[in-house]
Order: structure tokens, then C-alpha cells, then sequence
């Protein structure tokens, strides 16, 4: 498993307001393991993919076009890293 880091800056009600937006154009399923934060100067956002190659695909693809379809501004940073253990729960999620 591979895990993003993702920092918006800004109004934390206006950006929650678009990122609902655009969770609601993610199909369900694709939600493996999530986050979103609501900071003080913005929100963010823990997600997670299968492995790095898939996580690459995801970021160079549609999501940059769903953030602009919905408002969303560029994140300010964007981190990655494997993933060594993950819980919800208190049950172990794939990692």
C-alpha cells in the first residue's frame, strides 16, 4: 500500500465544501483507505493506493480534472510514502 499526503490552504469551509464535491464523483469502492482534516488554514487529505505505480496514475489522471471540476485548488504540497502499517478500527488494513 502506498499513502499521499495532500495540503490545501485556504477557507476550511470552502474547501471542505468542494472536496465533498468531489468525493462524490469517486466511486465507493475506490475509497480503500481515506482521510480528510480539517485544519485551522485548510484541509488535509491522507488517501491511499494499492502500490506507487498506481498512485502515479492516479495523480498524473483524473484528479487533477475532478480538483479543477469542482474549485478544488492545487495542493500547496503533496507528499508520498509506503505505507509500513495501517489500522481502522483496530483491525489491520492492508500495508
Amino acid at each position: 500500500m502506498h499513502a499521499s499526503i495532500w495540503r490545501f490552504r485556504g477557507d476550511p469551509d470552502d474547501l471542505l465544501r468542494r472536496y465533498d464535491a468531489v468525493v462524490a464523483d469517486i466511486p465507493a469502492p475506490n475509497m480503500r483507505l481515506h482521510l480528510c482534516l480539517r485544519a485551522d488554514d485548510g484541509i488535509i487529505v491522507v488517501d491511499t493506493c494499492p502500490d506507487r505505480e498506481t498512485y502515479k496514475a492516479f495523480v498524473a489522471g483524473a484528479i487533477t480534472g475532478l480538483f479543477r471540476a469542482h474549485g478544488l485548488p492545487d495542493p500547496e504540497a503533496v507528499e508520498d510514502h509506503p505505507v509500513h502499517a495501517a489500522f481502522v478500527e483496530g483491525a489491520a488494513a492492508g500495508g
